[in-house]
Order: structure tokens, then C-alpha cells, then sequence
């Protein structure tokens, strides 16, 4: 992808616009929630939630240089762009007032030129006529800072990236419960990166009172299994990599109930995914927990788990959670549990920050205050390509920092999505002054 549209991403992802904006045709448009970015196939922006005209709507988002790049790049033959609610451009250049999708829906186009906050347009501008080059060495702004220095903002950022996963979640609840959004957040994360746009599509589906209704007339595990696997196309995939009776099993479960046929057409990303983490596996895993969780709700379950702890001994807490990803079951005999890491990164990107939007919502400082306790308890994740990627612009005790919880590790992927893909060096500068200025 050529720098120039990542950085039209950075400026949508980042919502370096306007307050006021109006769409091609002259509607009135408020971004709620920016959407998540889309490394796969598909549209630039998932789960966007806007107010258009004074009416909340929800889905995708496609970015373009120009109007005409939709149809050129075939997006107007391709099913995978019929959620797509926005059609954002830097310049329209058409006399088209709305971009048409292959279900043939017309959707609004919002014209990015004249409506780009005054800052962000100066550095924009710039860079069209002279492209940021890759940095090489350490990076000013770590170098630039002491060691405790670079602790605090480390901190400052992982704590400013928790509270934009809270403003996701915020806005999520306005078509949401808080059961829901846990078991939404639940099942993207069990998808991984590859997959977690289709393994929340089945949640979205599947919604949690409708399951909940179906546990009340006897929908067992395997069933609800059956289900999901079938809808999601995969059930031809379970003999290849289940046991052959349990993969028996799961077909004659779905035989036998009269729940639901749906089935969608989910395109999985299968290349060279490793046995634990492919999705058949994964959607087991996932059905046998939130089936675990339909007794008692998700948001209760969790409460328990984290108001019954003591912060000073985060071990209870992960025992509660153990007890609830890794509920008794037989399944664990036949495919893997999900780990430990798996686990803490459901703790740390979704369970807290929905549990710490409950605590503000309820008005109870003191749990919100447990919340940041034990979010700070987290210990760091596996390094993946993004801290590899950052290693490279620190030194090694500032790497040492970078790497010793959750938070300060989440404060450097912080630092990397906002500035460092896109090569915004001034602009990462810029804010580390106001970061400074607030700490």
C-alpha cells in the first residue's frame, strides 16, 4: 500500500477532521466510532458506527485516493463490501452523488479534501510533495528521554490506548447490552487477527438472547458447536482435524436439532495457520465457554471473578478466569484448552476495559480503581512483529521497560499504530510535548 493512502487511514483512524462534516450529497455525518483497522481482505474499516442525518448506523468503511476507485478496484462486484455504510475519499472528482454497491444499495460519500483538521492538512500536504522517509536507528523520541522518561510515557500511552478500547466499547453499547459485548469481545479475540472479523460476525449473528433462549429449551454444547461451525462453512473441516467420533458427533448434533439452518458465506483465512489456532478449533473452544457462561451471563460471571480478588494477588483472578475459559467439560480431552496467553489478552483488550465502562457507568470509583490495579498487574504479552518492529528504534534498558507488563507494552503498540506505520516522526513528536505537558 503506497504511503499516502496510509496515511488517509491515519487521518480517518485518528479522526483528524472536522467537527462538522457533510457528506457529498449534504448530509450531516458524526463518526461515534472510527471501526477497527482491516489488515485482510475487505473494507479498510470494520464495525464503524456513524450518526448520519441524526440516525446511528453501523458497519463498514472504505477508503479511497478518488470516487472512481471503487469501481476501479471492483469493490461494486464484490459482495464483501455490501456492509459498507461510508464511502470516505480524498477528492470526489465524479458527478456521482453516491457510491453504489454490488447489492445494488447506494451509499454516502464523505469528501475528506476540505473537511481535514487545520494541523494534520499542513502535515499531509507536506508529505505529498515529500514522502517521510523509513527511519533508521534509534528514534528521538526515545532518545531524547531518560529512562524513567520513557516509563512514564510508556505508561501515559498504554493507559491512553485502554481508553480508546473503552470509547470502542462505549459506543458499541448503544446497540448492545453489556452481556452482548462481552460475548462479541469474546469471540473476535478467540478468531486472532486472521479471523476474528468472522468469528465476531457469528456472535453478531448468534446474539446472546437468542441463545440464551435456546439453552432454555435444551441447546447443549455440541449443538451449539454444530451450529456455529455449520453456519460459518467449516463443518467438512472437523474430520481432517478433530477425532473422528467427536467429528461424527458434531455432524449428528446438527442433525438432530431444530434450532436454526442459517449459514453465511465467510471467507477464513486458512494460510499457514497453525493446528491450535484454526478457526474449526477455535469455534469449539468458543461455543463450549460461552455455552458455560449462559447459565449465570457473562457481565455477572466476570463481576464475581474480579470484585471477589484481591488486587495484591492477581493469581486469584486468573484462577477465576481459568475457571470460566477452561469450564469441566470433555472437551478439553479431545482439543487443546485455551491457553494462558490467550486468556490475558482477553483480559487486558476486552474483560477490563468493558468492566472498567461498567464501573463508570455505575458510578463505582472504587472499582474502577481496582480495574487500573490489576490492569497494571497484567504481565506482558508474547512479543509479536509490532514490538520486534519497535526494538529497533530503542535502546536495550528502554526495551526492558517496553516489555515488563501489559500496560507499558500496550503504551509501545500505542506509539506504533498511531505514528510509527505511518512514518509521522514530527507529528509523534508533537504529541509527546503534550503528553509530557499532561503527565
Amino acid at each position: 500500500m503506497e504511503l499516502q493512502e496510509k496515511l488517509l487511514h491515519h487521518i480517518w483512524d485518528q479522526r483528524h477532521l472536522i467537527h462538522e462534516l457533510k457528506t457529498v450529497s449534504g448530509k450531516s455525518l458524526n463518526i461515534i466510532y472510527q471501526g477497527q483497522y482491516n489488515t485482510n481482505s475487505g473494507p479498510d474499516f470494520k464495525n464503524v458506527i456513524l450518526n448520519l442525518d441524526g440516525q446511528n448506523i453501523q458497519g463498514d468503511v472504505e477508503i479511497h485516493f478518488r470516487a472512481y476507485d471503487w469501481t476501479a478496484h471492483h469493490h461494486n462486484e464484490d459482495p464483501m463490501y455490501n456492509n459498507t455504510i461510508l464511502h470516505v475519499v480524498l477528492e470526489h472528482k465524479s458527478n456521482m452523488l453516491y457510491t453504489l454497491r454490488e447489492d445494488a444499495q447506494a451509499i454516502e460519500i464523505l469528501e475528506l479534501q476540505n473537511q481535514i483538521d487545520a494541523d494534520i492538512a499542513k502535515l499531509f500536504n507536506h508529505y505529498q510533495n515529500t514522502p517521510p522517509q523509513k527511519h533508521i536507528g534509534l528514534c528521538d523520541y526515545f532518545m531524547l528521554s531518560s529512562d524513567e522518561g520513557v516509563n512514564q510515557l510508556l505508561k501515559a500511552n498504554g493507559w491512553e490506548r485502554f481508553q480508546k478500547k473503552c470509547n470502542r466499547f462505549n459506543a458499541e453499547l448503544m446497540f448492545n447490552s453489556f452481556d452482548q459485548l462481552l460475548y462479541n469481545g469474546i469471540m473476535e479475540a478467540m478468531g486472532y487477527d486472521k479471523n476474528k472479523f468472522n468469528t465476531l460476525a457469528i456472535a453478531q449473528h448468534f446474539s446472546w438472547e437468542r441463545l440464551k433462549e435456546w439453552h432454555s429449551n435444551g441447546m447443549d454444547s455440541i449443538t451449539l458447536a454444530s451450529i456455529w461451525l455449520n453456519y460459518a462453512g467449516l463443518m467438512d473441516k472437523t474430520e481432517a482435524l478433530m477425532d473422528s467420533d467427536f467429528a461424527f458427533r458434531l455432524n449428528k448434533a446438527f442433525e438432530y436439532q431444530n434450532f436454526t439452518t442459517d449459514k453465511t458465506t465467510l471467507k477464513w483465512n486458512l494460510f499457514r495457520i497453525r493446528p491450535a489456532n484454526h478457526p474449526v478449533k477455535r469455534i469449539i473452544q468458543s461455543a463450549y465457554i460461552i455455552h458455560y457462561l449462559l447459565n449465570k451471563g457473562i457481565l455477572n460471571s466476570l463481576l464475581a471473578a474480579l470484585k471477589d480478588c484481591r488486587v495484591t494477588n492477581i493469581s486469584s483472578f486468573n484462577k477465576s478466569l481459568l475457571a470460566i475459559f477452561q469450564p469441566e467439560s470433555e472437551i478439553w480431552d479431545i482439543i487443546e484448552k485455551p491457553g494462558k496467553t490467550l486468556i490475558s489478552t482477553i483480559t487486558g483488550n476486552i474483560i477490563l476495559p468493558i468492566l472498567y465502562l461498567y464501573a463508570q457507568k455505575t458510578n463505582d470509583d472504587g472499582f474502577c480503581d481496582k480495574i487500573k490495579q490489576t490492569l497494571n498487574k497484567l504481565p506482558a504479552q508474547h512479543d509479536n512483529y509490532i514490538t520486534h518492529f519497535m526494538k529497533g528504534y530503542m535502546n536495550d534498558n528502554q526495551w526492558a521497560l517496553a516489555t515488563t507488563d501489559f500496560s507499558r507494552q500496550q503504551g509501545l503498540m500505542h506509539l506504533y499504530y498511531g505514528f510509527c506505520k505511518y512514518r509521522l516522526c514530527e507529528a509523534c513528536l508533537s504529541e509527546k510535548q503534550k503528553c509530557i505537558q499532561s503527565m
